[in-house]
């Protein structure tokens, strides 16, 4: 009986090692992405100019065409890519459910977040600014403070914290998109939209409507491709990425990309200058 006891026992403790290995396997992402033959990237269709859609309704921005470059260095070829559109919540729940491989979607790096999931060192420097109505009476940030003044956010707690604690008299409605943020303000059931800076810039160069208050309110903030927690190899593949596409080899890549869609020169590729150089 003794014996025939330690031999379930064995059997049982071998199946749960047997479980484990598998599961360890199961969680190689990388090895899974190379294998399926495409990359599944989590992003948005509705904040230019990371990510929008263009007149024929094509998915364009600087976040999209970075993971073409991505699904470029995986496969050599930037149309192996599938895109998933998410609403800002949703992000997190793709990447641990494995719906995608990757967010790429102007994701803020937070404390909070890196709980979720996992984050790629920065590859986009920004902050937040305040677009208002070329029209509007609000000409700094000081006059969002006002019961007069009610701000768009999007449904992001870190974004509807920020506007409480910097303008405590007015009032904030949230919203699941940019764009919708940008409906409201013109059609004036907003006075002003927080939005990343960048995007700030955007709105504020291609409407005719609309501007942004210039400078940033209330302090800086990292972009990160996010992905899920606990792959490693995955982990090691997307930070050796970001790492040489803002700072090595590819920073010429990075450097065309960021003109593309800013009209402006990237952050330095270094620190400092190359002994010698004028």
């Amino acid at each position: 009986m003794k014996f025939k006891a330690i031999c379930q026992c064995l059997v049982a403790v071998l199946t749960l090692l047997g479980m484990c290995f598998t599961s360890l396997a199961h969680a190689d992402k990388l090895a899974d992405v190379l294998k399926r033959g495409y990359l599944i990237v989590g992003t948005t269709g509705s904040s230019p100019p990371f990510g929008f859609k263009d007149e024929k309704g094509e998915l364009q921005g600087f976040d999209v065409d970075m993971s073409r470059l991505i699904a470029k260095a995986l496969f050599g070829d930037p149309q192996k890519v599938k895109f998933v559109l998410l609403g800002n919540e949703a992000r997190w729940t793709a990447l641990q459910t494995d719906q995608v491989d990757m967010v790429a979607q102007f994701a803020t790096i937070t404390p909070e977040r890196l709980v979720r999931v996992g984050f790629t060192p920065r590859y986009f420097d920004t902050g937040m600014t305040v677009v208002v109505r070329k029209d509007s009476k609000i000409k700094s940030f000081a006059n969002l403070d006002s019961a007069d003044v009610t701000i768009a956010t999007l449904t992001v707690p870190e974004q509807i914290d920020l506007v409480k604690r910097m303008a405590p008299n007015a009032h904030v409605a949230s919203f699941a998109t940019v764009d919708q943020q940008f409906l409201a303000l013109r059609s004036g059931r907003v006075q002003a939209f927080l939005v990343d800076l960048p995007i700030g810039m955007w709105y504020g160069a291609t409407s005719p409507d609309a501007r942004a208050i210039p400078g940033v309110y209330d302090g800086f903030q990292n972009y990160g491709i996010a992905y899920k927690l606990g792959e490693l190899s995955w982990k090691q593949f997307l930070d050796g990425f970001v790492t040489d596409f803002t700072t090595g080899y590819s920073y010429v890549q990075y450097t065309a990309l960021y003109r593309k869609y800013f009209k402006i020169n990237p952050p330095p590729q270094r620190d400092y200058k190359v002994m010698g150089a004028m």
